[in-house]
């Protein structure tokens, strides 16, 4: 009996044989499609990026970005103590591999600092005043005294000279001055004093 005959005899296992031959067919060829449409192996170093302005983030984008990473802003944190739009973290981390064209996720210096909501500072005494600026991220500027029958309670609170009411936005650690009572009989030449 020849193959031929064999399979006409039996067609189920004729069936299954052609089933299995395409089978392996397609896991060979999807295997080799995957590896190749999703860059299988190649894989590139994560540049450092902490530490760059905007400029030269914007610099290493159109020049040195070989590898097409998109690099995507997620969050901005304000940092006094540095210039606004520089590069504080990212994610991945530098020296970690990824493929062409990941996204690296940047965290940023704010280029504007917060605005704060001025307290009333008024009828305080000088002492729980320092303290409520201190909490709201405020500072202490000047100290000027005013002759007042109310002795060490805040009469007025001025920013860069104006008056500045309770509920009004103010910078982060602006510098707040408080016009202070205390009594005529009590103001030394030392003292900063307002007619």
């Amino acid at each position: 009996m020849n193959i031929k005959q064999f399979y006409k005899k039996r067609p189920i296992i004729s069936t299954l044989i052609l089933m299995g031959i395409i089978s392996v067919f397609i896991v060979v060829f999807v295997s080799n499609a995957i590896r190749f449409f999703t860059f299988h192996g190649k894989e590139y170093d994560i540049p450092d990026l902490r530490g760059f302005d905007a400029e030269q983030l914007e610099r290493y984008k159109n020049d040195s970005n070989d590898f097409d990473f998109e690099f995507v802003i997620n969050d901005s944190v304000f940092v006094p103590e540095k210039a606004g739009g520089t590069v504080l973290s990212q994610d991945p981390l530098p020296g970690n591999k990824a493929k062409v064209g990941r996204k690296i996720y940047l965290s940023i210096v704010a280029w504007s600092s917060p605005q704060i909501e001025m307290p009333n500072l008024v009828d305080l005494s000088l002492r729980q005043a320092e303290n409520l600026l201190a909490s709201n991220d405020l500072k202490l500027g000047q100290v000027i005294y005013k002759a007042s029958k109310y002795p060490n309670a805040v009469l007025e609170q001025r920013h860069n000279g104006r008056i500045v009411e309770a509920g009004m936005l103010v910078p982060y650690q602006a510098k707040i001055t408080l016009i202070v009572g205390k009594e005529s009989s009590e103001i030394s030449d030392e003292d900063e004093v307002m007619e």
